[in-house]
């Protein structure tokens, strides 16, 4: 038996769906008015189409009725299945985004070509909806708002909210009398780019004590002794583990690595006599004391190794050899490279953002707006790059140690060619190349046109190679080992966008990049002032990946940057 409440929400998400696919207002008017009708029957549909009264009701035509007969007596709807099939599934998830009804995201889709909820939220902190007719700022904020809502449910969580939310608790706790020492760990402290939840170490005796403050927080659920879960506002999980001062340490060790991490651990150290749980490190039945994390490493004879690395590969092996390399730090890096402003669809002006890098201790900033054909981005012609050229010539005479480079964000058009001419392109300070649209190629000819863009001799920088949207849609099919080899021959370096949308190049392969020479370029790929702290996200990736400082682009100077730009023409 189908409720009228059933029949009522089929019959609405056809119309939407009709209306998705451009149908006549007359159709999709037809099932949004039959949708209301059904909905406000004082008796059931089911009775009426039993009795043959269906088409009694005032505004049911006969298909209608036919078509809701039909649900009645089969429990579902073969039209509603079939648009379902029909129309991307991307689409019909955004109609669940409070504030977008099927108009504006059908408006979305033929104006931006935007068919994932991943993609439209991307697009929003591009300001790209800004502009569409019947939109705005407030309305981009309620989108954002919306989209926001509906990913809590999705159990992933990108990695710099998840950061935000656990340094958000983490203060609390500081502040709290009866907690000694609070870190976080797990998948955060690791830097994964997507995590499913919050793992929190907490000293503390009693977990009754700061329950009033869990409880202000957000929703707190009992698991096993010493462990809670609260989860909060953001609608990610936060696991509380209380242990005492003296297991502080270890179990900060054991909830930081991965599972194969700690088994490789393990391992290591039952060869030596030692055994580690989650709480000790027992050798000879003694129990060893370790107040910190470094201790512990050093007693089974291994260099520290840094949460970031504690992934289960050979890092063991080479702590083992003493073989670990010096992971960078935020100071290392000197410039920060690819950054938008008003000029394309970026919020702050070139001054603003370079006044905003240099607060943060940078020695430059890189603009590098996008191209003309991006005109979704409202991309720069010739003459508009032009003006934004002698601006930044203007401002540098303004700065004392401090410089704002002149770069691009040049596409990658698909025959492999940069969308200027080479004068252009021989103007800028540095070039990154990009691919931002025709994603549905296959692997070779994708992988063939992204060499071709690394050939051209004003690339500077291979910006997000894989073009991927976490928790949206995956990279295009590309060859990574042969882009890589390619850019090592011809010494093009490879971008980790720090957007913590992307973090595109995958950290997976940036070992593989460094032993073939590549140096790697972290641009937070910022629009605001504040995403140019992005930058730390893609600090993470590239920790994860086994980076030095001297293999980072960041960490060159100005000047050298430039002549890396020289060098390959």
């Amino acid at each position: 038996m189908m409720t009228n409440k059933q029949i009522s929400n089929i019959l609405d998400k056809i119309g939407k769906l009709l209306e998705l696919k451009g149908e006549n207002t007359f159709k999709t008017r037809a099932y949004a008015l039959a949708s209301r009708k059904i909905d406000t029957l004082s008796e059931p549909a089911e009775t009426l189409v039993q009795e043959k009264r269906l088409s009694d009701v005032p505004g049911l035509g006969s298909s209608m009725v036919r078509h809701i007969t039909e649900m009645v007596e089969n429990g579902h709807s073969p039209y509603h299945e079939e648009l379902m099939v029909a129309v991307p599934a991307g689409l019909q998830e955004m109609l669940s985004i409070s504030g977008l009804g099927s108009k504006k995201v059908r408006l979305i889709y033929e104006q931006l070509q935007i068919d994932t909820v991943g993609e439209l939220e991307y697009a929003c902190r591009e300001n790209r909806l800004v502009k569409l007719a019947g939109f705005g700022l407030k309305t981009q904020e309620r989108v954002l708002k919306g989209i926001d809502l509906l990913k809590r449910s999705r159990g992933l969580h990108l990695l710099n909210r998840a950061v935000a939310e656990a340094e958000r608790l983490v203060e609390v706790f500081q502040r709290h009398p009866d907690v000694w020492r609070v870190a976080i760990a797990g998948e955060v402290r690791r830097g994964m780019e997507v995590v499913r939840d919050i793992d929190l170490i907490v000293s503390n005796p009693d977990a009754e004590r700061i329950l009033p403050v869990l409880t202000r927080y957000g929703q707190v659920h009992e698991t096993e002794q010493d462990e809670l879960i609260v989860t909060g506002e953001a609608g990610i999980p936060v696991r509380l583990h209380f242990v005492s001062e003296e297991t502080f340490a270890i179990t900060l060790y054991h909830w930081t690595g991965s599972e194969s991490h700690r088994e490789k651990i393990a391992r290591h150290a039952d060869s030596l006599g030692i055994t580690v749980t989650d709480r000790h490190v027992i050798r000879d039945r003694m129990v060893l004391p370790c107040p910190d994390e470094t201790v512990l490493y050093d007693v089974l004879g291994l260099q520290y190794i840094p949460p970031e690395l504690r992934e289960g590969g050979d890092e063991v092996e080479r702590a083992a050899s003493q073989n670990l390399p010096v992971l960078p730090v935020r100071e290392d890096l000197l410039g920060v490279i690819h950054n938008h402003t008003t000029y394309s669809d970026g919020t702050h002006t070139v001054q603003e953002m370079a006044d905003a890098a240099r607060e943060r201790g940078y020695q430059y900033i890189a603009i590098c707006d996008h191209s003309k054909t991006a005109a979704y981005a409202h991309g720069l012609s010739i003459e508009r790059v032009q003006e934004q050229q002698e601006e930044i010539d203007t401002l540098n005479t303004r700065y004392d140690n401090f410089r704002i480079l002149k770069g691009i964000e040049s596409d990658i058009l698909p025959d492999g060619n940069l969308d200027y001419p080479d004068d252009i392109l021989a103007s800028f300070d540095l070039v990154v190349a990009s691919v931002h649209s025709v994603f549905n190629m296959s692997e070779t000819d994708m992988t063939n046109r992204i060499i071709r863009a690394i050939q051209n001799p004003y690339t500077t920088i291979l910006g997000h190679p894989t073009g991927r949207l976490l928790l949206a849609r995956d990279g295009y099919p590309v060859d990574m080992h042969r882009i890589i080899d390619e850019a090592a021959a011809q010494g093009v370096a490879i971008e980790v966008n720090a957007n913590p949308h992307r973090l595109d190049m995958d950290w997976r392969h940036i070992a593989y990049a460094l032993d073939r020479g590549v140096s790697i370029s972290i641009g937070p790929d910022a629009h605001q002032i504040t995403e140019l702290d992005y930058v730390d996200i893609g600090l993470a990736m590239v920790k994860k990946g086994g980076g030095t400082a001297s293999q980072l682009v960041n960490t060159m100077t100005a000047e050298e940057l430039i002549e890396l730009k020289d060098r390959r023409r």
